[in-house]
């Protein structure tokens, strides 16, 4: 493979979530035994090739000849978790227009988010009686299995003559690695425009720039020297030299590796899985560039420019904390943090603080920043007690266009949302400050916006969400995200792994995560030599059989590149 198409693919402006919170696969805070991105393992949508002989070919497409409103009413039913409102049942105005434009009626069958996985692993069970039309597949539950067992229909056929479909794979080509190793299409998911609006990323204060005479940092050193003055010059102010934390991190070595990607390693959303220039799948926690990396960082620590207590904070709020007492220069967060934390500074005295979100820096080998990768592993589902396959599909297909997508981000056009002539969206004051007290999201759930099915997450959403915030922080949003996005790369998420390849790896990865992130901890802050014990640290991961993961991996990719 070249380079040159890699860099096409995974720089796509998309992500693949899931509608609820509680299944989501991409990125979360991480955890001190699992790899901190809390993405799922690609054990979770396994394949097989007991599924290639259901469903017709692809290249022979169904006309389905389904056109919106039906001439006759058709009832779906659809398996949801509630997300964030206590049920989908009634009274949710987007979905009653949907209703009205489509002729369908949903009969919305609700579980709790937090009892939705096993509940609906027991009902997709041999023998589980009659299924929904339509569900939210839960983690854990292969596609191509199920779909080899026939209890989950293929797609492809209904898909090739679905317009906004097609084009979403026209515009988001990684969407089509969610072909399942069989060849099989099962599941249809919600994508995210905006994978980076608001980019994860450095934020530093700006008020301890202009005290010192600083500029903002560009390069590494840079860093190091900006750094090095918060650390000596009493850069908050408060006539002690000794009291400022020039970087800190929030409570775990996953963090820390956001700096790798000066190195060109892609450790902080792809796990260390990621292909060289000639495709082939590499584990870049044990490259050359790796060790590089970690000697910088330990470096980093022992100049005290790292937060001496970041690896036992716990989690990210007690690194705000720090930063509210008006003691921390760096770290690295989202921009919609700032508004909070310069609010917190103030309350605690702290005149005239200044957040600001700036680009990643050059690094040795490269400028760019990982951010979440660009496919989920679960989506929405047709099962095969549907006796409407084609209007199922057809919804779906109506929920991913312009119209259906408005409708689940913003809300019904006047009473939620107005559209400029410019072609910009504002949310009304029923949102905006709502009479009854309840936040713009909570507002957008009751209306069933962002609920129940697949659709296209919108940057306009994004944007026009901004509004709760000081226009200064409005704007500084939009120029991280304006400066973000020439160095900003998707971190790779592979399509299924078959059964076998899912068995042959299983328990692996867990193990090879837990020992990495001890590992980083330990050559961070130099309890373990990285030098002295580089050779053994190799060893021990390639005795954790990467050999055997990066062959899965191998394959999976193999499938990634021959769907493009």
């Amino acid at each position: 493979m070249k380079r040159n198409k890699l860099t096409r693919i995974l720089a796509t402006l998309s992500v693949l979530c899931l509608t609820m919170g509680s299944l989501a696969g991409c990125g979360g805070e991480p955890s001190q035994e699992s790899t901190p991105t809390s993405k799922q393992e690609e054990s979770s949508q396994t394949g097989s090739d007991a599924g290639a002989s259901q469903g017709s070919s692809a290249e022979e497409p169904q006309d389905t000849g389904v056109t919106f409103p039906l001439a006759e009413q058709v009832e779906l039913t659809i398996a949801t978790p509630d997300g964030n409102v206590a049920s989908l049942a009634d009274n949710l105005p987007v979905w009653e227009e949907i209703q009205k434009r489509t002729n369908i009626k949903i009969n919305w069958d609700v579980t709790a988010s937090k009892e939705y996985v096993n509940i609906m692993k027991t009902r997709m069970g041999a023998g589980g009686g009659k299924l929904p039309d339509i569900l939210l597949l839960p983690n854990g539950m292969s596609l191509a299995e199920l779909g080899g067992d026939g209890r989950i229909l293929p797609l492809e056929d209904y898909i090739a003559n679905s317009e906004n479909i097609q084009k979403v794979y026209e515009q988001f080509p990684n969407v089509r690695a969610l072909t399942s190793a069989d060849g099989h299409i099962y599941s249809v998911n919600t994508v995210n425009e905006s994978a980076y609006f608001a980019p994860y990323t450095f934020i530093i204060r700006k008020d301890w720039l202009d005290r010192l005479n600083l500029e903002v940092p560009e390069t590494i050193d840079d860093w190091m020297e900006v750094l090095r003055a918060f650390r000596d010059q009493d850069a908050n102010g408060n006539g002690d030299a000794n009291d400022e934390v020039p970087f800190s991190a929030g409570g775990h070595a996953w963090y820390t590796t956001y700096w790798a990607n000066a190195w060109g390693l892609h450790l902080f959303q792809s796990d260390g899985w990621y292909p060289d220039e000639n495709g082939q799948m590499q584990y870049e926690f044990i490259s050359d560039k790796a060790k590089e990396f970690y000697i910088w960082l330990n470096n980093f620590y022992e100049e005290k420019l790292l937060d001496e207590e970041f690896l036992i904070l716990g989690d990210e709020n007690k690194l705000y904390e720090k930063v509210a007492r008006d003691e921390v220069g760096a770290f690295t967060a989202y921009p919609s943090r700032i508004a909070t934390l310069e609010q917190a500074l103030a309350a605690n005295g702290v005149e005239n603080a200044e957040l600001i979100p700036v680009a990643p820096p050059q690094g040795p080998y490269a400028r760019m920043t990982e951010v979440v990768g660009d496919m989920s592993v679960n989506g929405y589902v047709v099962t095969k007690d549907c006796q409407r396959p084609d209007v199922a599909v057809a919804l779906m297909d109506y929920l991913m266009g312009s119209e259906g997508s408005d409708l689940l981000n913003f809300g019904i056009e006047g009473d939620t949302y107005v559209k400029g002539n410019d072609g910009t969206y504002s949310f009304t004051e029923k949102v905006t400050n709502n009479p009854d007290g309840l936040s713009a999201s909570e507002v957008l759930s009751s209306y069933g916006c962002q609920l129940g099915m697949c659709y296209l997450k919108l940057e306009k959403r994004e944007q026009a969400m901004l509004y709760s915030y000081p226009e200064e922080l409005q704007q500084k949003i939009i120029d991280a995200t304006d400066a973000t996005k020439p160095y900003a790369v998707a971190g790779l998420t592979l399509p299924p792994a078959t059964q076998e390849e899912s068995d042959s790896i299983s328990g692996l990865q867990g193990d090879l995560s837990t020992y990495i992130w001890e590992m980083t901890g330990k050559f961070t802050v130099g309890t373990a030599d990285v030098e002295a014990q580089w050779d053994e640290y190799v060893e021990n991961v390639k005795k954790l059989e990467v050999e055997k993961i990066l062959a899965v991996k191998q394959a999976q990719y193999d499938r990634l590149e021959s769907q493009q």
